[in-house]
């Protein structure tokens, strides 16, 4: 499978990211159905370049985007902060309003706007957790019809409260080295496509976003996973530079990891939100327009 190599180096500060590589590995897990998680590392270097020496274009290998998201956030309880704020954000900015799917996305196997399903709020307790666990509560909910069943175009994020920790499937673990990730696992023959967003608060504050408000570096995060997800949703099944791998750099990988940390403000139906901004090709830039 697809696999970052990450070394994250402890500072005065916190934690920094002193390299970043990619390598093609075989999936270590024991389900071929259940892919690797994508992560976004953590970084104090807020706004700089993995490296800066290669080309940054994305290129396509032929797997599936999703063309008009749906986007279902799963709130791990009732405590996880800043839902309110959240449902909003994921309604405002895959909208026809919003610049980055209504213009930067366009550009990528013709994404367009999308939309925002009901959320659901579970009744999980703090702990820790692991990738597989969380993937069998989804589970669950698809079986219990409690959570609309995956579809070609739905996302679902799942954001946990303060005290949850997530053991992604390599055995690391959240606001220690990666700020979120995305991944890929198959139910009943469909890709559930589901992202990972920790509370941003604790271990993650000062390494997942340069803002002084929470839930700006929220926002941020929470735009970082779902543009990935929109435009290279399978990663976390590809074995090689092929299909089901979509929009991607052998270099720097994800459109949101050429950008990590790059953030701007964006408006969208009236409402401004702080997001990471993403790679364009067409402008040779990070940016939330094309």
């Amino acid at each position: 499978m697809i696999r970052k190599s990450l070394t994250v180096g402890v500072s005065a500060i916190g934690l920094s990211l002193t390299t970043a590589t990619l390598d093609l590995a075989a999936d270590t897990q024991s389900s071929g159905a259940s892919g690797r998680n994508h992560v976004m590392p953590m970084t104090t270097a807020i706004g700089s370049a993995v490296a800066p020496s290669a080309a940054k274009t994305l290129t396509y290998f032929g797997g599936p985007v999703l063309k008009s998201v749906n986007v279902i956030p799963v709130y791990w309880n009732s405590s996880v902060a800043f839902q309110a704020n959240l449902n909003s954000f994921y309604t405002d900015f895959t909208s026809s309003s919003s610049s980055m799917y209504a213009s930067l996305l366009t550009q990528y196997s013709g994404i367009g706007a999308g939309t925002r399903g009901t959320p659901y709020v579970g009744t999980k307790t703090t702990g820790s957790f692991t990738d597989a666990q969380i993937q069998a509560f989804l589970t669950g909910l698809f079986n219990a019809g409690t959570l609309p069943k995956p579809t070609a175009n739905n996302y679902y994020p799942v954001h946990f409260p303060a005290g949850v920790t997530v053991t992604d499937s390599s055995g690391a673990k959240s606001c220690v080295t990666w700020c979120a990730y995305h991944g890929t696992y198959v139910y009943n023959g469909v890709n559930v496509n589901y992202g990972i967003i920790p509370d941003q608060g604790g271990g993650c504050a000062g390494g997942c976003g340069g803002n002084s408000q929470r839930v700006n570096n929220l926002t941020s995060v929470a735009s970082h996973e779902l543009v990935e997800a929109t435009t290279d949703p399978a990663v976390g099944l590809a074995a090689t530079y092929a299909p089901p791998l979509a929009w991607y750099n052998k270099t720097y990988g994800e459109i949101g990891d050429i950008c990590n940390g790059q953030q701007a403000t964006i408006t969208a139906n009236g409402h401004t939100y702080v997001v990471q901004t993403e790679w364009s090709n067409a402008g040779n830039a990070c940016k939330t327009t094309k």
